[in-house]
Parts: structure tokens; C-alpha cells; sequence
């Protein structure tokens, strides 16, 4: 099998297996849009697609080329004082691990958490909906709590959590939250450039999306996320 290891194996099955899991999710919101003839799953399981062409593509090129390139990043790094920023930022600890853990299970709680309470609490519609603001609330304060002390596993589980409320919320309602959580996350904490990017940003995206390619972005399905994006949507178009 050319220079491939056992972990270079291990480490493609994992990533295919992320693949597979969020492709079987995606039918779970599998549903027609009226501005957009492939549906709410199609962009998901675009990305979902990608994901697992990019781990295929490591897995060839670690046939072919085996960890000799990976080891002289690896020595590039060190030689930078990475080993010993990672060891004084105490990200060689269990607990690190455990924080950079709990943080990535945020997302996966939200797809599940507020399902199980609303049938626990037989609780439909206008309730049910109340129920999932609520746990996105609890979770994204638990987010920003935890994010200050692990920055890397917030960048990790920051896109997983936007594309978990994609759904309910719509990408138009939360897209600005989730641009200034990159750039903070990024290290700028100037409130104004913050809020002139994001701005810039969103408007370029809706311009693109909404105005050039006519792409129909998720609009969210509780409101009034639903009716931020309906309006967004009427006005641009």
C-alpha cells in the first residue's frame, strides 16, 4: 500500500465516517424551497462532498508521498517555537482535551437536545420552537464562556454550531454573528473594524448569492428568524 501507515487509514476512516454521518443527517431536513429547485440539503451535502474528496486526497498523498512532507512541517514548526507555545498554552493537557471535546459536542447537542425535551414535554409548533431558541441560547452562552479558554477547539466547533442553526435560524439572521465570531476568534477586537468587515462581508455575500447567482440561502424555519430572511430576501430581490 505504497508508504501509508495504519493511521494514515485510521485517520481517512474517521473523516468518511464524519462524511457518511452528516450525509445520512442531511435527510433529515431534506425538504424543497421554493426560490431554490435543489432544495435545503444541496449546499450541506455539497460541502459534505468536498470534505470527503479532501480526506481521500490526503489518504493519496500520503501513498505517495508517505510523511515526508508532513515531518518537515512538522520541523518547520518546531523550529518556530510551536511545540513550546503549545506545551506553555497548556494544550498538551487532558483537560485541554476534554474542553476542546465538550466544545464540539455543542453543535450535535442542539440537533438533538431540544427534539428530546419537546417529545419529553409532547410539545409541538409555536412550544417546540420556543424550546430550540432557548437551548440555542443556553448553548451559545456555554460557547462563548468556554471559547476564551480554548481558542482552537472554538474555531473548530464555531462553523459545526452555525451550520447546526442553520436550519432553524436561517443564514440571514445569524450570518453577521458568525462573521464577527471568526474575526474574534482571528484576534481582532476592535468593535468598529469588527462591525465595517462583518458588514462589508454580509453584503457581499448577499450580493452574490441573493443578486448574482440567485442561490436560495437558508431563510430559518422559526421565527422571527423566518421573517428576517423573508424580508431580506424580498428586498434584495
Amino acid at each position: 500500500m505504497g508508504q501509508l501507515r495504519v493511521g494514515h487509514l485510521v485517520e481517512a476512516g474517521l473523516w468518511l465516517l464524519l462524511c457518511l454521518f452528516l450525509y445520512i443527517y442531511s435527510f433529515d431536513f431534506d425538504k424543497d424551497i421554493e426560490i431554490y429547485k435543489f432544495g435545503a440539503s444541496a449546499w450541506p451535502r455539497v460541502i459534505i462532498l468536498l470534505m470527503a474528496i479532501a480526506a481521500i486526497g490526503q489518504l493519496f498523498h500520503h501513498w505517495k508521498k508517505g510523511d515526508e512532507s508532513s515531518s518537515q512541517i512538522i520541523s518547520a514548526a518546531t523550529d518556530d517555537g510551536a511545540e513550546e507555545a503549545a506545551h506553555e498554552s497548556h494544550h498538551e493537557s487532558l483537560k485541554w482535551y476534554a474542553s476542546t471535546f465538550g466544545l464540539l459536542v455543542i453543535p450535535f447537542a442542539y440537533m438533538r437536545v431540544p427534539d428530546w425535551i419537546a417529545s419529553f414535554l409532547s410539545l409541538e409548533g409555536t412550544s417546540a420552537h420556543v424550546i430550540r431558541i432557548v437551548c440555542a441560547v443556553i448553548l451559545a452562552g456555554v460557547f462563548v464562556y468556554y471559547m476564551r479558554r480554548n481558542m482552537v477547539g472554538a474555531m473548530l466547533t464555531l462553523p459545526l454550531f452555525f451550520a447546526a442553526l442553520l436550519e432553524d435560524m436561517g443564514f440571514y439572521s445569524i450570518a453577521p454573528f458568525f462573521i464577527i465570531g471568526v474575526m474574534y476568534l482571528f484576534g481582532e477586537r476592535r468593535a468598529k473594524p469588527m462591525a465595517l468587515v462583518a458588514g462589508l462581508i454580509y453584503g457581499l455575500l448577499m450580493l452574490l448569492f441573493v443578486k448574482i447567482l440567485f442561490v436560495g440561502l437558508p431563510i430559518g424555519n422559526i421565527r422571527p428568524f423566518y421573517d428576517i430572511g423573508s424580508w431580506v430576501v424580498t428586498v434584495l430581490q
